[in-house]
């Protein structure tokens, strides 16, 4: 009878631990990311009055006398299905769906959550507002992310700067109209600065001021400075490539030079050369070194004898005098002394020298030719040596004019024998009855180092079957473009031609745009990736987009599906500024609750896995709050049957309490 009794109250108990469960559940029925819970019950111990006897011979098997003593809570498990998520509109809100909870910090306290109501800060840390928990994750340096590395504080302050970024590459995508078409040309109408125009057949002008480059029939290229003029088709003559700045001699090509030393041109102060303390020596037929004026001549020689002037100084003779440098005086050391056989280095400024055919010798413009036979090159002089090459093109290596029959060109108009009248290249040539191809004008945005936008005109031309050709405005590889604020800008296009199979697949071409500015930022080269182009029939849809960018100041932040944040900023570039960490457990229903929506590592939770989202299968959405998964119609269906079972408990009590009440009334 009395266990009855003590078997209802523990059903009792039960029943009240799985309302007060039931109960913890509706409260949170809408709480962001709760994860409800249920009561799992087990009997107790049971008391055996006899246990289970074996079969005899005689008799059958019996089976155990046992008496349940009642009913305990087995388990209360958290149940980690997914809740829904409930769009809110705000950017910075997270849900997450899958065996994953956000990681948040407190100090070393690091805590688990389903919560993702997060915002940034005053400081602009990504914190969990109601406990000031910071969000953990990776952030980006420069927009690079490393998520290989340990998780910490996310942080990206309001007004955050971008600075700005000097262009390298611009990039060309799309496609070049295969079937651009062709037009016979008629004739030629050249226009003049002078205000007067010429009809022509043909058109074949020279270049004038700047520097011009100048490619020949034997595949040599020659940089010619103002003055000169060449014409395509014909030989180059005598090419001017400005001051001869340096000699170098060869095994091929001899240099002679003169040397000297005074008081103010004697590089190791010697007291006296050749017994002079004065003088110049002519020095010829050297086969190795570079020499400019003011330059050294420098030689290792050995010292035959060593014979002291009694005055502190000794004299060296040398063994070798070929080069005439027979003997300098010195002072005497004051440590040791000169010996046969020693060695000395002699070093004596470069007057003037003049190298032969065969040695190189490189110019003011940065221009580095091998002298032809018959030419010589003198330091300080102009160099000018002579081509019976053809010159095949004619290209401006710096901003400059053309000239055609002494007169310069201001603009070239293409008569076609349809009687239409086309804009032509002033540094084209053109001819009657060849086809001319009307030019695809293209404007690279190139960002100097100071961020500033220059917007570079790059013109494409087809000059035959799966061929065309870059240049600047008006054919050139050189233009010079007035900024908006005054300044300008110098632009030099180094390239080959653009070639595409019979397919319309790139084959080669590339370019290089040289870059000067007056606007005080430095000098740049942008590379002109050209490899995303074909050449198809239809329009031609060229595109080119730039890696440079201009300073910018960070205007918004969005987050992706996998905890990717990303800053817009008001220069228009998008950069990676963090990502979001998520945690997962071999057994998320075995961590721990802290209250305010936490939970805490347990022993048997499992140790937390942290990576990204994408990492481990799970998913983020952005603007959105996990809904608690709490099932209303569940826990009402729930509180009705541990009402019931409650009342039933309580039931066996009454009973057994009247029972008792009998077996007392039995004594009267």
């Amino acid at each position: 009878m009395m266990r009855s009794l003590y078997s209802a109250v523990s059903g009792l108990k039960g029943h009240q631990t799985r309302m007060d469960v039931i109960g913890n559940n509706i409260a949170n029925v809408n709480t962001t990311g709760f994860k409800s819970s249920r009561v799992n019950f087990e009997d107790m111990i049971t008391q055996t009055l006899s246990s289970a006897s074996s079969a005899t011979d005689d008799l059958g098997g019996t089976n155990p006398k046992q008496i349940g003593l009642g009913v305990s809570v087995g388990s209360i498990d958290t149940l980690f299905t997914d809740g829904t998520p409930q769009s809110t509109g705000k950017n910075t809100d997270l849900a997450l769906s899958g065996n994953g909870l956000f990681v948040v910090k407190n100090g070393n306290q690091t805590y688990y959550t389903r919560d993702g109501a997060f915002q940034f800060d005053a400081d602009g840390n990504y914190v969990l507002p109601s406990s000031g928990l910071y969000v953990q994750g990776w952030t980006a340096t420069n927009g690079v992310l490393n998520t290989s590395g340990g998780v910490g504080n996310i942080q990206i302050p309001a007004g955050k700067s971008m600075g700005s970024k000097t262009s390298t590459v611009a990039s060309y995508v799309n496609n070049l109209n295969a079937s651009t078409t062709g037009y016979d040309i008629s004739s030629l109408l050249i226009t003049y600065t002078d205000g007067t125009t010429e009809t022509a057949t043909s058109y074949s002008p020279t270049s004038s001021e700047g520097k011009i480059t100048v490619t020949l029939s034997d595949g040599t290229t020659a940089v010619a400075d103002s003055g000169n003029t060449f014409t395509t088709g014909t030989a180059a003559g005598k090419i001017w490539t400005s001051e001869a700045k340096s000699i170098t001699a060869n095994s091929t090509g001899t240099a002679d030079i003169t040397v000297q030393w005074d008081a103010d041109k004697n590089i190791s102060n010697y007291a006296k050369v050749n017994g002079s303390t004065s003088g110049t020596l002519d020095i010829k037929g050297l086969t190795s070194g570079t020499y400019t004026i003011d330059g050294n001549y420098t030689v290792e020689k050995t010292i035959d004898n060593a014979v002291s002037n009694g005055d502190g100084t000794v004299t060296l003779n040398f063994t070798d005098t070929s080069d005439g440098v027979k003997n300098v005086t010195v002072p005497q050391p004051t440590n040791g002394t000169y010996k046969s056989g020693d060695k000395f280095t002699v070093n004596l400024y470069v007057e003037t020298g003049t190298a032969s055919a065969g040695a190189t010798v490189t110019a003011a413009n940065g221009q580095t030719v091998t002298i032809p036979t018959g030419s010589t090159a003198t330091l300080g002089n102009d160099y000018i040596y002579s081509s019976t090459a053809t010159v095949q093109s004619i290209k401006r290596a710096d901003a400059g004019t053309y000239i055609n029959n002494g007169k310069t060109v201001s603009s070239v108009s293409v008569v076609t024998a349809d009687g239409d009248t086309l804009t032509g290249l002033n540094g084209a040539s053109y001819k009657a009855n060849d086809t001319f191809y009307p030019t695809v004008t293209t404007s690279v945005t190139a960002y100097d180092s100071l961020g500033t936008a220059h917007s570079i005109p790059v013109l494409l031309t087809k000059s035959g079957n799966n061929t065309w050709s870059l240049s600047l405005t008006g054919g050139s590889n050189a233009a010079t473009i007035t900024e908006s604020d005054g300044s300008s800008t110098s632009v030099t296009l180094t390239s080959s031609d653009l070639v595409f199979d019979s397919n319309g697949k790139y084959v080669s071409g590339s370019g290089t745009l040289s870059c000067s500015y007056t606007n005080g930022a430095a000098d740049q080269t942008v590379a002109l990736n050209l490899v995303g182009l074909t050449q198809y029939a239809g329009n031609s849809t060229i595109n080119d987009t730039t890696d440079g960018h201009a300073a910018g100041t960070l205007s918004s932040v969005a987050i992706d599906k996998s905890g990717l944040i990303t800053g817009t900023y008001t220069n228009g570039v998008k950069q990676t500024e963090a990502q979001v960490a998520v945690a997962q457990f071999t057994n998320a229903a075995g961590l721990e609750k802290t209250g305010s929506s936490l939970y805490q590592v347990s022993n048997n939770s499992g140790t937390p896995n942290v990576k990204t989202a994408s990492d481990l299968g799970v998913t983020i959405t952005p603007s959105a709050l996990e809904m608690s998964n709490v099932d209303i119609s569940d826990e009402f269906t729930n509180m009705i049957v541990t009402q019931r079972g409650f009342q039933s408990n309580s039931k066996i009590i009454t009973v057994d309490d009247e029972l008792l009440e009998t077996v007392i009334n039995m004594k009267r």
